[in-house]
């Protein structure tokens, strides 16, 4: 993985400092990180894949076979290697090109109860499931 994954800092996913060269204009900064995610839906079932970058509102996402879904279709997607690979967050396809496609983050999923994304930027840690 190129980037450190962690919550509860200035991003919810990916350590800023790993990477401040890089000047965009887009609201968030979109930091380049290869990690494991689960995306599903119910036209395709699952379907194992890597991010090609990830920021604060959303992830490009690699697929070598694009889902065949519009624009503001819904998805669910996990992130294998974070430190909470058992949220599930709600995500909203934004374009697709011939590598992959964007997600927008909508919110989130854990043990049965919807969060905002907001939430988790400011600091709420989820809570670990019990072992």
């Amino acid at each position: 993985m190129d980037g450190k994954i962690v919550t509860g800092s200035r991003s919810m996913f990916v350590n800023l400092s790993v990477n401040r060269q890089m000047r965009e204009k887009r609201m968030s900064v979109r930091i380049a990180v290869k990690a494991r995610v689960l995306i599903s839906h119910s036209t395709f079932g699952e379907i194992q894949t890597v991010t090609r970058d990830v920021s604060d509102t959303g992830v490009y996402l690699i697929l070598e076979k694009k889902p065949n879904l519009p624009v503001g279709a819904h998805i669910k997607m996990r992130m294998l290697d974070s430190a909470y690979p058992e949220i599930a967050f709600n995500m909203k396809v934004v374009r697709a090109d011939d590598r992959g496609i964007s997600l927008r983050f909508v919110d989130y999923e854990q043990n049965g109860k919807r969060y905002s994304m907001e939430a988790l930027k400011w600091g709420n840690k989820p809570k670990s499931r019990a072992v």
